[in-house]
């Protein structure tokens, strides 16, 4: 395992309990990258947009993230870690939660993105390629690391995916239900007892 894997191993192992996922590979961390931020602008995007515009649940969270983290969860226990960096704002998500997705990360991306839009010079003339870093793990833990446009183009791709695997799904439970009735039609006709012949009545 080389050293740049290994930090992101433990930053994804910090953020697995907090967000519930079952293994890092489930995560998935959307990172924007800016211009040196003040440090003092988060305390005041986390208490004035997330606590107060937003009204969502913010708690501090402990582990190994290069920086300070915060848990923000909405009224549908909807969660989403969030990591300050010097060069922007670090989300963790669980990627295939769709709902979580939806309803958190495009909202704090909103607020993210005004805040750079005041303080950032870099937000007017970077390439719309690297706006946002994605990275996550594979099966055997190797990194995988992407760059997109925006967080809505992340999250409009993950969630058309999660909604092409759910149809697939649908699609092979609707064939295995019309399998079984088929069985149970034929095992029924089987079964059923022979039927006797009405005798006629004589007048």
């Amino acid at each position: 395992m080389d050293q740049r894997t290994e930090p992101f191993i433990r930053k994804f192992q910090s953020a697995q309990r907090y967000l519930q996922a079952k293994d890092i590979q489930d995560l998935v961390s959307l990172k924007f990258r800016d211009d040196c931020i003040d440090d003092q602008q988060y305390p005041h995007f986390i208490d004035q947009y997330i606590r107060q515009s937003l009204a969502f649940a913010v708690e501090p969270a402990q582990g190994d993230f290069w920086g300070r983290a915060w848990v923000v969860t909405d009224n549908h226990d909807n969660r989403v870690v969030l990591v300050e960096h010097e060069t922007g704002l670090e989300i963790l998500a669980v990627a295939g939660s769709v709902a979580s997705l939806i309803a958190l990360v495009p909202l704090i991306s909103s607020g993210w993105n005004k805040l750079r839009d005041r303080f950032s010079r870099h937000y007017m003339d970077r390439d719309s390629g690297d706006l946002v870093e994605v990275r996550r793990f594979n099966e055997t833990n190797v990194l995988i690391e992407q760059r997109t446009p925006s967080i809505e183009v992340y999250v409009f791709g993950a969630t058309l995916d999660e909604y092409s695997h759910m149809k697939k799904r649908v699609e092979t439970l609707e064939v295995e239900v019309a399998a079984l009735k088929q069985k149970l039609a034929a095992s029924t006709s089987t079964q059923a007892p022979p039927t006797r012949a009405r005798s006629k009545r004589r007048r």
